[in-house]
């Protein structure tokens, strides 16, 4: 059994769930294309199977941050989501072919302290990528829904509200990064 057939059996885990357009290019061309993207998500959102922890777009990737409640959720989740996104691209672009470079990459989240870093590292890639000067200046991410400035939430950021406290000492722990918290997560990170 592959690690990935082991992680899509399991339930009550969390996972990072990524991937990114073929060779690297753009899966995301404009505003309506994000904003589509999230709707999708909202969609296929079935909370008995999982949760939305954290996401993020960029324009040639994504991250989620998942909890599968029961097996097989995140598979039916991101295959609904993405099938159905590339199509939609594949036809408002008139092109063909694969859209994103493979099928998504998936890693089990093993500790509090990596599912907090993680959630941090999701949220502040506009920053790092200098598409955003902060995190919350991010439209398509959830950043705006754990400070508290978006109320339409697909997201369910309990867990992370348990070990950091409030919407305000979120934002304190994601505005106070430093690059060697990379490193508290880079062994999980996707290369």
């Amino acid at each position: 059994m592959s690690i990935k057939t082991k992680y899509i059996q399991t339930s009550n885990e969390y996972f990072h769930v990524y991937n990114r357009g073929v060779e690297r290019k753009e899966i995301f061309f404009n505003e309506r294309n994000f904003t589509y993207f999230i709707r999708r998500m909202t969609d296929a959102l079935d909370p008995t199977e999982i949760e939305i922890v954290a996401y993020c777009l960029m324009p040639n990737h994504f991250h989620l941050l998942l909890f599968q409640k029961e097996p097989e959720g995140i598979t039916k989740f991101v295959r609904s989501v993405c099938d159905g996104y590339a199509k939609a691209i594949n036809k408002e672009r008139s092109r063909t072919g694969h859209l994103f470079e493979g099928k998504y990459k998936i890693k089990q989240i093993e500790s509090d302290d990596y599912l907090l870093h993680l959630s941090r590292y999701i949220h502040l890639n506009p920053v790092r990528a200098q598409l955003v000067s902060q995190a919350e200046e991010w439209e398509f991410s959830s950043c705006r829904e754990y400070f508290e400035m978006r109320e339409n939430k697909i997201i369910s950021n309990r867990v992370i509200s348990d070990q950091i406290g409030n919407a305000e000492q979120y934002r304190k722990f994601v505005e106070e990064y430093h690059p060697q918290h990379k490193e508290k997560i880079s062994r999980f990170l996707f290369s």
